[in-house]
């Protein structure tokens, strides 16, 4: 992923963002460091029919929904899992180290602003890191990977998108 530093942001809605395969969800991103600050953020995007990959962080991330609908899932690990709606407005603040994932149903791409409070890529600001949150948990990270989910998961966004009268796009990314 690419870090852009700046001190000015004309239009967060605008930028333009680098592909993350390895997020899923079909999604763009692009990490940037304010000024001088040692607080970063960054901007995703995902399209229509898609989800992200749960994955799992420090607290200190809130995630603001600039377009789109959808809805995340949150939980602690072996604790059931909660469901939040979001749309443009919402905020999304996920406790530290529970997974989370991201679920676009609406007709247009989901784009998010995620300001963190606790890791900054330039700055060392804590023993613990961001880095992990796209590695398969099998391997030492913080991501689920998509054929180890729980198949309700993927049953509850079909069953949304159905509602909706839009069409999933994950099976392009991962069958089962």
């Amino acid at each position: 992923m690419k870090i852009w530093e700046t001190n000015f942001v004309p239009d967060v809605t605008k930028r333009d963002l680098v592909e993350w395969k390895e997020r899923g969800g079909g999604g763009k991103s692009m990490m940037f460091q304010l000024s001088e600050s040692c607080m970063p953020a960054h901007i995703s995007e995902f399209g229509v029919g898609y989800y992200k990959k749960a994955h799992r962080h420090l607290s200190g991330a809130h995630v603001m929904i600039l377009n789109g609908e959808g809805f995340t899932l949150m939980w602690k690990e072996g604790e059931p899992i909660q469901r939040y709606n979001w749309k443009p407005g919402s905020m999304i603040v996920p406790p530290d180290m529970w997974f989370h994932q991201h679920f676009n149903v609406g007709k247009e791409p989901a784009k998010y602003l995620a300001i963190h409070g606790k890791f900054s890529p330039k700055y060392k600001t804590t023993e613990k890191t961001y880095r992990g949150v796209d590695l398969d948990v099998k391997k030492g990270g913080d991501q689920i990977e998509y054929e180890d989910e729980d198949p309700k998961i993927r049953e509850m966004f079909e069953e949304e998108l159905a509602k909706r009268g839009v069409q999933s796009q994950m099976a392009k990314l991962v069958t089962r």
